[in-house]
């Protein structure tokens, strides 16, 4: 089967789509997306933060590798004449969102919990947005800026109450809030390239790269040391299959037909499912005030996706 034919996305004329449908894949994506910082804090009980990611990006670029190779995608084809520029972009997109992001969050996560790390990602939208009405000329309208104003406002509402009853680890927050901004940069990147390339051909580009990319350091930092429990394995097939390959498609398809700043809108829903995940799984205290801020973020979310008026 040929897989720009079976593939590839839709001509820009053809990418529009349902609010309803954009909202049900931006909801998985942010779910997706928050449980893997406790997946994370899972696996980083049996190895180290670096280690965990350069082994969980391996894992799932082989896995792609394979599957397109068994059903005959051809993901591992030469790229046709004048893509040399899209793969470069895709690949440096890559490195921003599983190198530079997720290795900066990580090891912050170290001294952070993983409720209030899922927190500060979701202040990516904001910044996202205006570099995406700057470089991209995205319209987003006043509705957009509202509904991402108040978002960003129950982020900070959320975040002022935990400050002020449990502080969190400065550095550690500093090294998730540069890894934000690379997020935000990666994004953008990805605009460029969803629905020009092939989505697997992109997953099958990032993933193992930054797999590579992260090894060197994980050898550096931490000895490539690993715990063969149920801990690490379970962390890292789960990271590699579920987290890796699909919010890496669900991410390329939101961005092709949402945009760069509707697609990074759906972090402001990682407050609420990253605290609940962390309640019900590592057993972390939420306060009532983070509920509290829930609430504008889901609003701004709404208003942020609304279609715009002609």
């Amino acid at each position: 089967m040929n897989s720009g034919a079976s593939l590839a996305l839709p001509p820009p004329a053809a990418a529009a789509v349902s609010p309803l449908r954009l909202a049900l894949v931006g909801t998985l994506f942010s779910f997706v997306w928050s449980s893997a910082f406790i997946a994370g804090k899972v696996g980083m009980s049996s190895t180290g933060p670096l280690t965990l990611l350069s082994l969980r990006f391996l894992l799932a670029g082989a896995l792609i590798w394979l599957l397109g190779r068994s059903l005959g995608w051809g993901v591992s084809g030469r790229a046709a004449p004048g893509q040399g520029r899209l793969l470069l972009i895709a690949l440096a997109a890559g490195l921003l969102t599983n190198g530079v992001y997720l290795g900066l969050t990580y090891v912050g996560m170290l001294t952070v919990p993983a409720g209030l790390t899922a927190i500060l990602v979701s202040t990516s939208p904001l910044l996202t947005s205006a570099l995406a009405a700057w470089c991209l000329k995205e319209g987003f309208g006043w509705r957009g800026l509202l509904g991402l104003a108040a978002g960003f406002a129950g982020v900070v509402w959320i975040m002022g109450q935990r400050a002020l009853g449990a502080p969190a680890d400065g550095y550690g927050v500093a090294l998730i809030l540069i890894g934000t901004v690379a997020l935000s940069a990666a994004t953008l990147l990805n605009r460029q390239v969803a629905g020009r390339l092939d989505p697997w051909r992109i997953a099958l580009i990032q993933l193992p790269a930054s797999g590579l990319a992260l090894l060197p350091l994980a050898w550096w930092r931490e000895g490539l040391a690993i715990v063969p429990d149920a801990a690490f394995f379970g962390s890292l097939v789960y990271q590699a299959t579920v987290v890796s390959i699909g919010t890496t498609l669900m991410l390329l398809w939101l961005v092709r037909h949402g945009g760069a700043a509707k697609a990074s809108g759906f972090h402001l829903l990682n407050p609420v499912f990253g605290t609940l995940l962390a309640v019900g799984l590592l057993g972390e205290s939420v306060p009532f005030s983070d509920l509290l801020g829930a609430l504008p973020i889901i609003a701004g979310l709404g208003l942020v996706l609304l279609p715009r008026r002609g």
